[in-house]
């Protein structure tokens, strides 16, 4: 027995990969709405032609939702395949932000890079996710072979590594909204200058540039380690909305406040929002904040198209599955709102780009109904790859489509959450309530898809029926959460 032991290989896979695995490349990017991207609107005022060409060449998902948002809770579950809604687990955690969806990855939950490392699979991972490269996920990071954090959104470098050089009140009077001088957003807006005075002189070195050129200049050793999986993960175009001025102009003329006060609002709301109103917002300032959220994508475009293009240099993407996809939108000006509101978790919130390149060029251009999520993320990947995944993994293997097949489980509706707030739809209608459903709000998305006008007093019977969508999904009952912080689960 004792020689038998001495010659297991304890660093022998756990389990193993298909012979002819290909790799697999994931683009993830933050608070991205499907509407400014020309590959689902022809009229958006974006240009995005290497996210459309990358459309162009996959099978795109008409009307992919995030499982739960915003970009934790979103997080977890791209990298576990585990459900967080309806948000039952919550518990206030030190270092995360304070609300239902906010904890780390449990101890018990697979996480897909670590599946694929024990398939004998190489890993990395390159982000500038604050709560990522943050003492909370630690534990996703050791899963990794290769990891590339980046410490470059000054803004919330208090959630891993606090910055202790930030600029003085003064330098940062030119980005602040009059109604926030006395609002966290001060802090933020001063780590952030401070780190850009010192770190960030050309455009190689924004936050998004230093992410995609970590992967960029990993693919030369990953392609000698095949088959390998690589994620390439970018905060922006998350606010502060301060892409190069170079974008900015291309983008739009000064206008609204920029003119008349010389402040460019690139934080145009107190974290998570502020209504338009509230912050002196008039309509000329919300068309250049939507001027800066489009600088911002035009300039992840850019360097998504110089990743293609490496990887294309170095003859991979005929042997790669390409993932790309985000964890939510942002309100611009709808409904009177800047940011990001449960309340107000519509379309432009809920609605995500997301789209699968296969390595043979199989569905290519064509478009998919099925309501593809977060959670399918990693079940896809392994799937691809011919890895077996956890049982605990519920979301759907959708690299099944590209046989001809269809998932295992059908999903004739999409269910999602953010904060105290679940959101069901299908097709043709949208709810949205809180979750102890007190108040119920209908839309009609073939009539409306603006989601303007609540119709739940003329259609009872259609917010019953996907109100009880919600409640099968959560297991019966839906969480009650506290009405004031920390929002702790009281019931439910």
């Amino acid at each position: 027995m004792s020689l038998g032991a001495c010659g297991d290989d304890y660093f022998e896979p756990a389990t193993k990969h298909g012979d002819d695995s290909p790799n697999a490349l994931l683009i993830f990017s933050d608070s991205t709405r499907a509407d400014y991207l020309r590959a689902y609107n022809p009229d958006a005022p974006t240009k995005t032609p290497n996210l459309d060409a990358l459309s162009r060449d996959s099978l795109t998902f008409s009307l992919s939702v995030p499982e739960a948002m915003p970009t934790g809770p979103a997080r977890r579950a791209l990298l576990t395949g585990v459900r967080s809604f309806p948000f039952r687990n919550y518990v206030p955690t030190k270092g995360l932000p304070v609300g239902p969806g906010w904890i780390p990855i449990p101890d018990y939950q697979p996480i897909f890079t670590e599946v694929m490392g024990e398939a004998g699979i190489e890993t990395a991972y390159c982000t500038d996710n604050p709560f990522l490269i943050g003492p909370r996920f630690a534990n996703f990071r050791r899963t990794l072979d290769d990891v590339k954090p980046s410490y470059s959104q000054g803004a919330y470098r208090f959630l891993n590594k606090p910055f202790k050089r930030p600029a003085t009140r003064s330098a940062i009077e030119r980005y602040l909204m009059p109604e926030l001088s006395d609002s966290v957003e001060v802090g933020r807006l001063r780590s952030m200058v401070g780190w850009n005075s010192i770190y960030r002189d050309r455009e190689s070195q924004y936050p998004t540039a230093r992410v995609v050129r970590s992967g960029i200049n990993l693919v030369d050793d990953l392609k000698k380690k095949r088959p390998f999986f690589l994620g390439v993960d970018a905060f922006d175009p998350h606010e502060p909305l301060d892409a190069p001025q170079a974008f900015q102009l291309a983008a739009g003329k000064p206008k609204g406040i920029e003119v008349t006060k010389g402040i460019i609002p690139i934080q145009p709301f107190e974290t998570p929002y502020s209504w338009a109103v509230k912050v002196d917002a008039d309509d000329e300032t919300v068309q250049r904040v939507r001027e800066l959220y489009t600088a911002e994508i035009n300039f992840l475009d850019v360097w998504i198209g110089r990743l293609m293009n490496e990887m294309a240099d170095q003859n991979l993407l005929d042997e790669t599955v390409i993932v790309y996809m985000s964890d939510h939108g942002l309100t611009l000006g709808e409904h009177g709102l800047l940011g990001k509101h449960a309340a107000r978790a519509q379309w432009h919130i809920y609605h995500v780009p997301a789209m699968i390149r296969h390595p043979e060029g199989k569905l290519a251009g064509q478009t998919s109904d099925f309501f593809a999520s977060t959670h399918d993320v990693s079940r896809t990947l392994l799937g691809f790859m011919g890895v077996r995944a956890p049982g605990l993994m519920n979301g759907e293997d959708l690299s099944v489509l590209f046989d001809g097949k269809e998932p295992a489980q059908s999903r004739p509706h999409f269910t999602s959450c953010y904060d105290d707030h679940v959101l069901a739809g299908d097709a043709d209608w949208f709810l949205l309530a809180d979750s102890e459903g007190r108040r119920k709000r209908l839309y009609d998305r073939r009539h409306d898809p603006r989601e303007l006008h609540d119709v739940a007093a003329e259609h009872p019977e259609i917010v019953n029926r996907l109100w009880r969508v919600l409640e099968d999904e959560a297991g019966g009952t839906l969480p009650q959460f506290g009405a004031s912080a920390p929002k702790a689960v009281i019931g439910g």
